[in-house]
């Protein structure tokens, strides 16, 4: 543990003996599948029933490989396992990391030097263009798969104890979006699987469920926030940025079997009950911006309005462009 205390100098998490898979984002399973099962206080004993009432796989399955992403999340009906493809995981954490360095760089600092007049927080160019890479990198696992460039661009598990932040916060970001997404299919397995099984859905049922398991894995995510709230940051950022990492797969957010993303996204940030000046809002910017810009939808965001208000002015757009 001796790179806790590490203020210079390189990092290296990897350890051949107990960390699967060729990704840098390996080093970071296990600390999954702890949150997973602390989503709250009693929650590793309300999913020990779960399993032994076989409602859901004690099994967690990760699908390993250099391939591009095969696929997004997904509970299997038969065998009520969670799978999760390595490649997604990867894709998921540059999206964590990118979105949360853009926000700092470009929005919170800015906002924080203005308000005391001198740059006390640097806005560092560097920084924030390998942010911008990463998360092109990002982008490019979604249709095809090349190594990750450790190097020269960010990850968990090689990095300078110098840039720590910026990769320690966005690891707390991930593992949250990754709760929410394990705690999402918690709620298929527990409520929605036996009735796909028995047949006779249409669409527009799959779409409930839906809602519902957004739903249920948000509440069961709030009531792990501690009394002292010092886990409430990374909660909402987490939620913020899982549901974000949905949009970077498609121009438009309509599906047949789930809600517009951008309807799943203001759902969960009001579920949340953010304040108007909650990083949420700045981040749900950034990630509608840069998506904005993959796909060349050329939505403006209102630099007169908050964050809060200017989120719900996109919000519009978006409806207009799907319209």
């Amino acid at each position: 543990m001796e790179w806790i205390l590490k203020t210079k100098g390189i990092i290296n998490h990897y350890n051949e003996n107990i960390h699967t898979g060729t990704q840098p984002v390996r080093i970071l399973n296990h600390m999954n599948i702890y949150m997973f099962t602390n989503t709250h206080p009693d929650f590793a004993t309300e999913l020990e029933t779960t399993i032994d009432d076989n409602k859901i796989s004690r099994t967690i399955n990760i699908t390993y490989g250099e391939s591009k992403i095969n696929r997004t999340p997904y509970i299997k009906n038969d065998d009520r396992a969670i799978h999760l493809d390595e490649t997604f995981l990867s894709y998921l954490w540059c999206v964590c990391h990118s979105i949360y360095t853009i926000y700092i760089q470009e929005i919170d600092f800015p906002k924080s030097n203005a308000k005391i007049g001198h740059e006390h927080y640097k806005v560092d160019g560097e920084i924030l263009a390998k942010a911008y890479k990463l998360f092109d990198y990002a982008k490019s696992l979604i249709v095809d798969f090349t190594k990750w460039d450790v190097e020269n661009l960010p990850n968990p598990e090689i990095y300078l104890a110098e840039n720590r932040d910026y990769i320690e916060q966005p690891n707390g970001f991930y593992t949250e979006a990754i709760k929410f997404i394990l705690c999402h299919e918690y709620t298929h397995a527990i409520k929605h699987i036996d009735k796909v099984n028995a047949g006779g859905f249409e669409n527009s049922h799959f779409i409930e469920f839906e809602k519902e398991a957004d739903f249920d894995a948000i509440e069961l995510m709030k009531k792990g926030i501690f009394p002292n709230k010092i886990n409430e940051f990374y909660v909402q950022i987490g939620i913020t940025i899982g549901i974000l990492s949905m949009f970077f797969f498609k121009a438009k957010t309509t599906g047949a079997r789930h809600p517009n993303t951008e309807d799943r996204l203001v759902t969960a940030l009001e579920q949340l009950n953010l304040d108007a000046n909650a990083p949420s809002w700045g981040l749900a910017l950034i990630g509608l911006r840069l998506w904005s810009n993959q796909f060349e939808l050329n939505l403006k965001i209102d630099e007169k309005l908050g964050d809060k208000d200017a989120f719900y002015d996109l919000i519009k757009q978006i409806k207009n462009t799907n319209a």
